[in-house]
């Protein structure tokens, strides 16, 4: 069967006020098959439907030949497709072996031209409405089917209404409804029919409900825990305590769902006996007995065993009611992840608490959701208003659990989001404190996540308060490393940006001219007259513990700033002899052999040179006079007077 809307002609059109719905006809191609004529059906169609003028016969054969060769729809003269495409999408839920109807589902092929009858499904109980929107969500799964899928208002109108009246009834039917939405939302074109059928909004509700039912689940497993070794404990110590263990019981009552027919009994049997049981036994004890009583002692480790066995069988039963729900966030999510290209429809999910379900979610284990949501989370990290509100939910306190989950994917989304906070000072503060530097520093040797951790940690070390805490771990050895033996013609900008900041803390500066490296840098500085390796250079000349490693290299730095027509390179150069407070240092000396004066003279003329190249001539200056036969040099050319002239 297929489906062809032909367009009316002017002439065939009786009443000028007719919609375009009432000038449309389906016409069902029952005799379509893999050795059809396409020009003669063609032929056949205009003929017999008044509707489809005779100049559209092309048109209507391209239509019937796309139909005859359409992938994962169009059967053969044997009943089975002619060709099986499985896009590389995220897998279904419907594949599970829990479904109540995976087997029947997975052994029929769904059929486009069987649409009508998949949304009669719909409309029955709730395991017929599974295998009916895994049926069609076999056809939203193949992007040839989309355009006519998202056209049939009786399809879309009936699977938005189940959505929205039963997705607590079932988790599978949920995921498989909102997965067939999903596959409208990665194009941009179907963007309307998620918002006209309001998919978003019924997503975030069934968001919100699955993570407080998951919270529940969690409480339910944790008290039933706790309560296992009580009992243990308990039983050793006698029966003395028996009726409280047995009213302790009684109180724990499970919010997980338990499955239907026997199963269901022996669970409720089993999660009851050792109430039970301890009522029995204080009844023996006290004396009381029942006509339906029948006095036996009962084995403490069978009791024992038993509670173990319960708990054990509860936590499996998480454990599997969890992987569902994990399918349903992470198609869900995905939907409004792929919405949310439009600000406005951002903006809206935002209001609705958005960023705090996606915190939430931050506390689960699976890899692939958590992917997904920390992608989510480093989209809205654009816009201050969510990276406040992260901040509020303390995002940053929960990333590192995710960090150590091993998952190259992960950690790089991962870093992605933390180099978007770390533009916010409080986050950046937070990163340290909650432990983040070691283990940034430790990905630095990953090729892959190099560039985005030098970026996070340049933002790091802009703070004075952490600069400091970088000595605690091998960053500046390695950065020094990457730094000496990478290309001297492209140097890395966050790199040497991380360096320069680094280099302010004393330790840090340390550690950098330990095992020769100083001179390896100075070397590399003038051979490129690279003027922010040079800045570095003069940041680490600042300290008092590292101002005599320079002593060698004074003269190489006198005779550049004479002769260096880089001028950025020579403020550097300046700066870097300014620092040199060294008593040692013979300033006369080195103005008269460089010729230094008529240089700092040609500098302090007024508007001549830029600010920073004077005013580092002026720190100069200040320290070149501690000297006290360069402050008589320095009289007598009259560079006080020059001085004198910039006050003006």
């Amino acid at each position: 069967m297929g489906f062809i809307i032909g367009s009316v002609g002017s002439r065939n059109i009786m009443n000028q006020t007719l919609s375009a719905s009432e000038c449309q006809k389906i016409i069902r191609l029952k005799s379509l098959n893999e050795g059809t004529n396409c020009g003669a059906l063609a032929q056949e169609v205009v003929e017999k439907c008044s509707l489809i003028h005779p100049s559209k016969i092309d048109e209507v054969e391209q239509l019937i030949y796309y139909l005859k060769n359409r992938k994962n729809g169009t059967p053969n003269t044997n009943g089975q497709p002619l060709e099986q495409v499985e896009p590389s999408r995220p897998s279904s839920s419907c594949s599970g072996a829990e479904s109540p109807s995976s087997s029947a589902v997975s052994a029929e092929k769904a059929n486009i031209n069987n649409i009508e009858g998949y949304v009669e499904l719909l409309y029955e109980d709730i395991p017929e409405k599974v295998t009916g929107s895994a049926l069609i969500l076999q056809l939203a799964r193949n992007p040839d089917n989309l355009e006519e899928l998202g056209t049939n208002d009786a399809v879309l109108s009936a699977l938005s209404r189940v959505l929205r009246e039963d997705w607590k009834k079932s988790i599978e039917l949920s995921t498989n409804i909102v997965y067939i939405f999903f596959c409208f939302s990665t194009y941009s074109q179907f963007h309307h029919v998620i918002l006209q059928y309001k998919v978003g909004s019924l997503c975030m509700e069934v968001i919100d409900y699955e993570l407080r039912r998951y919270d529940q689940w969690k409480d339910d497993l944790e008290t039933r825990r706790r309560l296992t070794p009580d009992v243990r404990r308990r039983v050793s110590d006698g029966l003395s305590h028996s009726l409280e263990t047995g009213t302790e019981l009684r109180r724990t009552v499970s919010h997980i769902p338990i499955a239907s027919g026997d199963n269901r009994r022996r669970i409720l049997d089993s999660s009851h006996s050792i109430a039970d049981t301890w009522e029995s036994r204080r009844r023996t004890v006290d004396g009381i007995s029942t006509p339906n009583t029948i006095l036996a002692i009962i084995d403490p480790k069978e009791e024992q065993k038993r509670t173990k066995e319960d708990y054990e069988k509860m936590k499996r039963k998480f454990q599997n009611l969890v992987k569902k729900q994990d399918q349903l966030l992470r198609v869900s999510f995905y939907l409004l992840l792929n919405i949310a290209e439009d600000t406005r429809v951002e903006d809206k999910m935002r209001k609705k608490n958005i960023t705090g379900m996606l915190t939430k979610t931050l506390d689960r284990d699976n890899v692939d959701l958590l992917i997904l949501v920390i992608t989510f989370l480093k989209k809205l990290s654009l816009f201050k208003e969510n990276v406040d509100d992260m901040s509020d939910l303390n995002v940053v306190e929960k990333l590192p659990r995710v960090l150590t989950m091993n998952n190259s994917d992960l950690i790089h989304m991962t870093l992605k989001l933390l180099l978007n906070l770390s533009f916010t000072l409080q986050l950046r503060e937070r990163m340290v404190r909650v432990g983040f530097l070691p283990k940034l520093v430790s990905l630095l040797s990953e090729k892959r996540h190099e560039a985005i951790v030098l970026k996070v940690l340049y933002h790091l070390s802009m703070d004075d308060r952490c600069k400091s805490m970088f000595t605690y771990t091998d960053c500046v050895p390695m950065a020094m490393k990457m730094l000496l033996e990478g290309p001297e013609d492209d140097v890395n900008l966050e790199l040497i940006a991380l360096c320069i900041n680094l280099a302010i803390n004393k330790r840090n500066a340390q550690i950098m001219v330990e095992n020769n490296r100083l001179q390896s840098l100075m070397a590399r500085a003038f051979r490129n007259q690279d003027s922010l390796t040079m800045k570095m250079i003069r940041n680490i000349a600042m300290h008092e513990s590292t101002k005599q490693n320079f002593i060698v290299s004074i003269t190489d730095i006198a005779k550049a700033i004479v002769e260096c027509p880089n001028e950025d390179f020579v403020v550097e150069c300046v700066g870097v002899l300014g620092n040199m407070t060294l008593p040692d240092l013979d300033f006369s000396q080195l103005m008269q052999r460089f010729n230094l004066i008529p240089w700092v003279q040609n500098i302090l003329v007024p508007g001549k040179f830029e600010d920073d190249l004077v005013l580092e001539v002026v720190v100069l200056l200040g320290t070149a006079a501690t000297d006290e036969g360069c402050a008589m040099l320095l009289c007598k050319a009259d560079i006080l007077l020059s001085l004198i002239e910039l006050l003006k």
